[in-house]
């Protein structure tokens, strides 16, 4: 997606069957779907108006907005539009554009589900007269593995409001399945409102919601700090290349660093391989992905990922080689333990 069309997504088929409504209270459940001090709080401006045909249910934004500002303890700055639509794309029930202010929710689902779209969305609202969702973007718009750290820094907290202020377990749901064939946009979004949610949390344990705003204006710049958000806690920001061994006759033509993220997709879209996330997630250090030419003509491709320890590399070596073979289709993959590395060649 372009920075000139850069959208933050609401709720999109995050879990529970990829339909959010199995997740928030049912009408027989106990839980409100709003607090009894936000049904009761005053009207205040900044305010909210429609564009469209708001269902029912739209009357409750207004009180959105003051339990949002209670909840986060941040005011609104501005006054807040919704366009209410049909549904154009099944998977996905609102959205909030940070260059334009556009703020859109749909309408052909539940009262439940389209008040946590509602709430999630005008949420992205309040965040963005806050924090500058859209600058936050164009410096992280060149570095994929940036970008998705920033996106899961802005969907966790968003998706933590609705968490919390409609009194359900969202992440007893965000979870992969153990057997089976997955799609990356289902990885994608538990990583997202899952693995960022769990971030927030850590970051205002830590430190509180002071915590929290200070890691908008100092973000997260490696999905491996989203995954450990201690080593972020610790004064970790970016991800350093590592280097890339190289044998006589070669010369590296270029080199990136894949991310955290990458690598455990890779882990994750092999149903044989998906079980050593958890030992990944605790032993992933860096990684960094080279091209090489040889004096020969020959180009090749280098992957090193460095680990906690030699026994982490030699644990996770097998795995890799079998998620790359699985990746790749069954194309022919070196793989090695350099000290405490695993460094694949193809």
């Amino acid at each position: 997606m372009s920075i000139g069309s850069r959208i933050i997504f609401g709720i999109v088929a995050i879990a529970c069957g990829l339909s959010l409504s199995a997740c928030l209270p049912n009408s027989n459940s106990s839980a409100p779907s709003l607090s009894a001090k936000a049904q009761s709080a005053p009207s205040a401006s900044p305010s909210v108006s429609f564009e469209g045909n708001p269902p029912a249910w739209a009357e409750t934004a207004t009180t959105v907005m003051r339990q949002l500002e209670d909840w986060r303890g941040l005011p609104f700055t501005e006054d807040v539009q919704v366009t209410f639509e049909t549904q154009s794309d099944p998977g996905l029930n609102g959205w909030y554009n940070s260059e334009t202010k556009q703020l859109s929710v749909t309408t052909d689902a539940s009262e439940q589900l389209g008040q946590g779209v509602l709430l999630h969305e005008i949420f992205h609202a309040l965040q963005d007269q806050q924090f500058d969702l859209y600058t936050l973007h164009i410096q992280s718009m060149d570095d994929p593995d940036y970008d998705k750290a920033v996106s899961a820094l802005i969907e966790g907290e968003a998706m933590l409001a609705v968490s919390e202020l409609m009194n359900y377990d969202f992440l007893a749901h965000a979870r992969l399945p153990e057997t089976g064939p997955i799609s990356e946009d289902l990885f994608q979004n538990i990583f997202l409102y899952g693995e960022g949610l769990r971030f927030i949390q850590a970051i205002r344990d830590e430190g509180g919601w002071e915590a929290v705003s200070q890691a908008f204006q100092d973000p997260p710049q490696s999905t491996a700090l989203i995954l450990t958000p201690e080593r972020y806690i610790a004064g970790e920001r970016k991800a350093e290349p590592i280097e890339v061994p190289l044998q006589a006759g070669e010369k590296l033509q270029a080199q990136q660093i894949r991310g955290e993220y990458e690598v455990q997709w890779l882990f994750a879209a092999n149903p044989n391989t998906r079980a050593q996330l958890p030992t990944l997630t605790e032993s992933y250090i860096a990684d960094t992905f080279a091209m090489i030419t040889t004096d020969g003509g020959q180009t090749m491709h280098r992957w090193v990922v460095e680990l906690a320890s030699p026994e982490a590399a030699t644990l996770l070596k097998e795995p890799f080689e079998a998620a790359l073979l699985f990746e790749s289709g069954g194309m022919p993959v070196s793989v090695s333990v350099v000290q405490s590395a695993v460094v694949a060649e193809w």
